[in-house]
Order: structure tokens, then sequence, then C-alpha cells
């Protein structure tokens, strides 16, 4: 069972803020094809990590002011945040692999996250990278 909350301008920085775990939020539309694609993944990923980290999602149609303030451009567009912070992105379809990798990148380092106020460099399976990820480069 998806364990993603659907979240809106109004509860984002509620939501956010308030969340002790690791939070993911998805920037897409309903209209973006890749962001249908990625929904399955999306799922699993929520439901296997739900113990340590919070899934949810956000309609870019919906909410400009969030989708101006965090530089989104494009969907689907995954957002990582520690204690209201950001830091880190996903930009694209993604397979399953890699955004796993990132999500446990991203729990593994919680206490850096914890610590420092810059996005953390992160390693995927050996390949040291900056935080933002962009599919461009993945496939």
């Amino acid at each position: 069972m998806p364990n993603i909350k659907n979240i809106t301008e109004k509860s984002f920085k509620e939501t956010i803020e308030m969340e002790d775990k690791l939070v993911i939020v998805e920037f897409y539309t309903n209209t973006c094809v890749n962001c249908a694609a990625v929904a399955p993944t999306y799922a699993k990923l929520s439901d296997d990590h739900k113990e340590r980290a919070v899934f949810t999602n956000i309609n870019a149609n919906t909410s400009p002011d969030l989708v101006r303030k965090f530089g989104v451009m494009g969907t689907p567009t995954f957002k990582f945040f520690c204690h209201g912070r950001p830091i880190g992105e996903v930009v694209g379809a993604i397979n399953a692999t890699l955004l796993n990798n990132q999500i446990k990148d991203f729990l593994r380092h919680r206490q850096d996250c914890l610590s420092k106020i810059t996005p953390l460099p992160m390693e995927i399976d050996g390949l040291r990278i900056g935080a933002v990820i962009s599919s461009d480069l993945l496939f």
C-alpha cells in the first residue's frame, strides 16, 4: 500500500518543517507522461522506506508559488528535505534502482543532514556526485 501524502501549498510548510524524518516531495502534473511512468516506483519505495522517510507529492499546476520557490523546471522533480531544508533533488524520469539508491544515501547520511546547512554530496554505487541529479545524465 503506497504511503504517499498528497500535500498542497497550504500544508507544505507544516508537513516539511514539522517532520523529523527525511521528507521526499514529488512535484508532478496530471498530464506528465514521465510522472505516470515513475508513479509505481515511487509508490513501492514509499512502502519500502515508510519507517524512515515521509513520501509526499504536490501538483505543480496547482502550486505555482512552490514551483517558483524551489526552482522546479520540469516534472517529475523529487526534492529531498531535512528539517525543512532542501538538501537535494532528482529531476525527470529515473529508474527504480537510482531513485532507491538516492533515498538510501540520504537516509544513511542523515546525521550529516542534521548538522550541515548545505546540500550533501552523495555516492550512488561508487559514483561521487552532487546532491542534484539530472535524468539527462542517467539515460
